[in-house]
């Protein structure tokens, strides 16, 4: 019933919209706390992918991925960006329920999650960005302030791809708020977050130098604990040369074959095996989370492990991590 009541007064509003914008002008630029600007003109289509571009250095292919499901951090869209076009054309509203993402379909929409409090809002992604690099999605004003930010620091986040009903996206072209969605469970928040808080084994763990070995030496026999039946010709004792010294400990070379490159993980194995046929990665289950990991691997060096690295985030991967095993 809610979810009628909201979706009619949405509808309604964009009629009136519609009917006031017949007079042609100047469209405004909107301020958070206003609704989207010039709604009559928003329309969902044709998507646009776009060809790739490169950012900070890393290449990302925009791909068309109706099973797109990432955890990483949210940033809200700079205050600068208000009154600006989107690459759609639309004139970017901070009170719009919206996004920037790097690779997906524009428009397409998306369900974001907080994960420290699991809820859960319906967005539409009508930009290309985020601007920053650890990043994977920045949300606009009004998107930040229906899942319960405040201030301006990223947040851990969950972004993945739906197909919604017609009329919850004509909510959100017009600016207004989808019905919230129901709060994810602890228990997969827990899941979730594993996969961020988890820091990146990037560094190669370094061998402890083997311990100098202990050289024991005889006791001196003295002269008098030898008792002398008969006169000995006794030799000199050659002058002792100087011991060598003992060797330093060359360090040891990784073990071959424990360098991996983790890709993703997901939640779901058809997502987990679609990507590591895409790239020729294998995928790991996870029995105490329940994940599966896309990984390639095993790597024999570090070096090789370090190049892998840099061709799957240039080609769309940013939160790929190196791990040794």
């Amino acid at each position: 019933m809610r979810f009628a009541t909201e979706t009619f007064g949405a509808v309604a509003s964009l009629a009136l919209l519609t009917a006031c914008g017949a007079g042609g002008g100047e469209r405004p630029t909107s301020a958070i706390g206003s609704t989207a600007v010039a709604p009559e003109t928003v329309v969902d289509g044709p998507a646009v992918l776009g060809a790739p571009y490169t950012e900070s250095g890393v290449t990302y292919t925009p791909q068309d991925n109706p099973l797109y499901d990432e955890v990483g951090y949210a940033g809200i869209v700079v205050a600068d960006r208000i009154g600006k076009s989107t690459v759609t054309g639309e004139i970017y509203s901070a009170a719009s329920i919206s996004a920037a993402h790097r690779t997906l379909p524009v428009p397409s929409y998306v369900e974001v999650t907080a994960l420290d409090s699991g809820r859960t809002i319906l967005v539409r992604v009508n930009d290309r960005g985020p601007v920053p690099k650890d990043n994977v999605v920045q949300i606009s004003e009004g998107a930040a302030q229906q899942l319960g930010l405040t201030g301006t620091a990223t947040t851990a986040v969950r972004v993945r791809r739906v197909n919604p009903p017609e009329q919850e996206k004509a909510v959100l072209r017009i600016g207004a708020r989808a019905t919230e969605r129901i709060e994810t469970p602890e228990q997969l928040l827990k899941v979730l977050r594993t996969k961020i808080a988890k820091p990146p084994q990037l560094a190669v763990e370094i061998a402890e130098p083997a311990k100098p070995v202990e050289v024991v030496a005889k006791p001196e026999v003295k002269a008098k604990d030898v008792k002398a039946k008969a006169p000995v010709a006794v030799k000199a004792a050659p002058v002792a040369k100087k011991a060598p010294e003992v060797a330093k400990p060359k360090p040891v070379s990784p073990v071959a074959g424990s360098y991996f490159v983790q890709v993703a993980a997901f939640s779901s194995r058809a997502r987990a095996d679609a990507l590591a046929q895409k790239l020729g990665g294998i995928v790991s289950a996870q029995s105490s989370s329940g994940l599966f990991r896309v990984r390639i691997g095993p790597l024999p060096t570090k070096a090789e492990a370090d190049q892998k690295l840099a061709a799957v985030q240039k080609n769309g991967h940013p939160t790929a991590r190196i791990y040794r095993e």
